[in-house]
């Protein structure tokens, strides 16, 4: 029987519960548009990039997200993202369904129900050519991971960190297959550093309870993991914040004549603008990030990164695998960009870490499109994407079991017989 013709486009879709990447296989860099609805104080509503593009005043905006706790179970608002996305002249993609291979992304432990809910709203709403889906950790695995090691080529068994808005996840990919009974998930996510921020800022400063855009890139601006943090809670304790090297004041944005001045870290060289209101952060910066590292600190029962990703190590059975796991961990995801996170992170893995096991730790140069480029490499490579896809012909005569067969948890045979 004659394969039939790959479709002429291939669109990526890295479906985040925070920002979308998109772009198609043949884009160099993808655009990135918030997955969200968002209300403004006038009650004027915006559909994903609308916010970035025509909103002028960021306070008191009200989000409505697709996605809840990591699951993607709003498909209204999803739906009217999408077709922004693909379909508005001012986004630029206008994709055409019916001659174009979409490869989206899921969360790693998507409910089965909204795994199907999504081949569906491909398939049957939109009407695509053929069809991949799989999760953002997939897509990472596609790169040549070994760049980042000072190697080259890409490794068939990698440890994934993937850190986003929802959650921090650890993935396994062990022979190109992800090992599902290893698979962690952390629930501490950009989300709820930033509630907690929120909460802390209220509490200490003003009330932001309300200002969930201006809470987040003051957490993106401002916050940084620290190696040392008892010692900078003891000199924030002790010190004043004009003689405190860890505090900063932050100039919050104001609504002026011509729009808005957005927010800003203030140079402390230059005299102050009597007009600014200045929120001034000190222990914040660093006791907000040490949620990743110390749950425990808002009462959370789970363990830390460093102690979630070695147990994720220790449910691997082959200790041979383990060992090739630790020498391919590569961290994505917007809480990976944290200043100081690298060091934190190397250090104390290496102390859980046995001696005699080489640990290597990749950072790619932009850990939030990563997996959007590595869905740009499976796009260009028709072989392999051939062999994944559903196509729309499949569906129409096979049904969602087509999809649940091809995209659902698969053995990894090696590591059964060496259990």
């Amino acid at each position: 029987m004659p394969v039939a013709a790959q479709p002429r486009a291939t669109f990526i879709l890295d479906n985040g519960a925070y920002n979308i990447k998109a772009g198609f296989a043949t884009n160099e860099v993808p655009s990135i548009i918030p997955n969200c609805l968002a209300r403004s104080r006038g009650r004027h509503v915006y559909i994903g990039d609308e916010f970035l593009t025509q909103c002028k005043d960021f306070s008191g905006v009200v989000f409505r997200r697709p996605f809840e706790k990591g699951h993607l179970t709003n498909w209204e608002s999803e739906k009217a993202i999408w077709d922004r996305l693909l379909f508005s002249k001012e986004v630029g993609f206008q994709v055409e369904p019916d001659e174009t291979a979409l490869i989206v992304t899921e969360p790693a432990l998507q409910l089965p129900v909204c795994s199907s809910n999504m081949d569906q709203i491909v398939f049957e709403e939109y009407g695509f050519s053929s069809y991949y889906r799989c999760t953002t950790a997939a897509l990472v695995h596609e790169n040549e991971t070994g760049l980042l090691f000072g190697a080259s080529g890409r490794s068939d068994t990698t440890l994934i960190i993937d850190s986003g808005y929802s959650a921090t996840v650890i993935i396994p990919i062990i022979e190109n297959t992800v090992y599902y009974p290893a698979v962690r998930r952390l629930n501490v996510g950009g989300r709820l550093l930033r509630n907690f921020l929120k909460e802390t800022i209220s509490f200490r400063h003003y009330n932001m309870m309300d200002e969930s855009w201006i809470v987040n890139e003051i957490k993106d601006q401002c916050c940084f993991v620290t190696t040392t943090f008892a010692k900078d809670l003891e000199t924030c304790k002790k010190l004043p914040a004009a003689r405190n090297p860890l505090a900063l004041d932050y100039v919050l944005p104001r609504a002026t004549a011509p729009g808005i001045r957005q927010g800003h870290i203030r140079d402390k060289t230059l005299p102050p603008d009597p007009d600014d209101q200045i929120l001034t952060l000190g222990n914040e910066r660093f006791s907000v990030p040490e949620l990743l590292f110390n749950p425990s600190d808002i009462g959370m029962r789970q363990a830390g990164l460093p102690e979630a990703i070695m147990q994720s190590i220790s449910a691997v059975p082959d200790a041979d695998v383990r060992g090739l796991l630790l020498g391919n961990v590569v961290f994505v995801g917007g809480n990976t960009k944290f200043a100081g996170f690298r060091d934190r992170i190397s250090t104390e893995l290496r102390a859980l870490v046995p001696d005699d096991i080489s640990l290597r730790l990749g950072f790619p140069e932009d850990p939030i499109t990563y997996g959007w480029q590595g869905g740009t490499k499976l796009g260009l490579d028709k072989t392999s994407l051939q062999s994944r896809q559903v196509t729309k012909k499949e569906y129409q005569e096979y049904g969602l079991s087509i999809c649940m067969r091809k995209f659902g948890k698969k053995t990894v045979k090696v590591l059964e017989n060496n259990v």
